[in-house]
């Protein structure tokens, strides 16, 4: 009787139910083929220093602007989120501040390359150097939750993997706003 009713239209529709139920389920919990080298988040606090592998981070204060300048009298208009920080190698001479994402949503947004920032800075090891990063949002973007996401390539080219990402979480909507925002001076930290 049990071989028959295993023959049934009804196991048999119940089976597949359950094989289909099982490959979903390790369909959910299968990492993606990349989570191998993915690099590890390391959170971070205002003032406080942050270590990734090869990146040592310490965030000083995050601003917002209607309009920054710099120290060479370049200067623009708009809505600018303003990140003054201090920032050393680990291990590797030359490395550098290669990933300065800021994710607001859905939207991910790069730190400017115009001005002088300290975008792309280069980072010695145990010798911290200081700057900011300025992030050029729409009108409608500095509100709510943002995570400021940073990192050091593991390679000496821009496009190797990371090996660490530093992020800090941000509530927009208390972020200290100012008519205009001088950016740091790219230079060594005064610690």
């Amino acid at each position: 009787m049990t071989a028959t009713w295993l023959r049934s239209k009804p196991a048999i529709w119940l089976l597949t139910g359950v094989l289909l139920a099982c490959a979903w389920g390790v369909s959910k919990i299968t990492l993606p083929e990349d989570a191998a080298s993915a690099p590890f988040p390391t959170a971070a606090q205002l003032g406080e220093l942050a270590t990734a592998r090869d990146l040592e981070v310490t965030i000083d204060e995050v601003r917002a602007a209607k309009r920054v300048t710099d120290s060479t009298g370049w200067s623009a208009e708009g809505t600018w989120l303003v990140v003054d920080l201090e920032a050393s190698a680990v291990l590797s001479q030359g490395s550098v501040l290669g990933l300065h994402d800021l994710v607001i949503g859905e939207r991910t947004f790069t730190a400017t390359e115009r001005g002088t920032t300290f975008r792309g800075q280069a980072l010695i090891p145990g010798v911290p150097r200081e700057g900011s990063l300025a992030f050029e949002l729409p009108a409608d973007a500095l509100h709510g939750q943002a995570t400021l996401r940073l990192g050091a390539p593991s390679g000496p080219r821009l496009d190797a993997p990371l090996d660490g990402i530093i992020e800090l979480r941000l509530d927009l909507d208390r972020v200290t706003r100012h008519d205009e925002i001088t950016l740091r001076e790219n230079g060594w930290a005064r610690r």
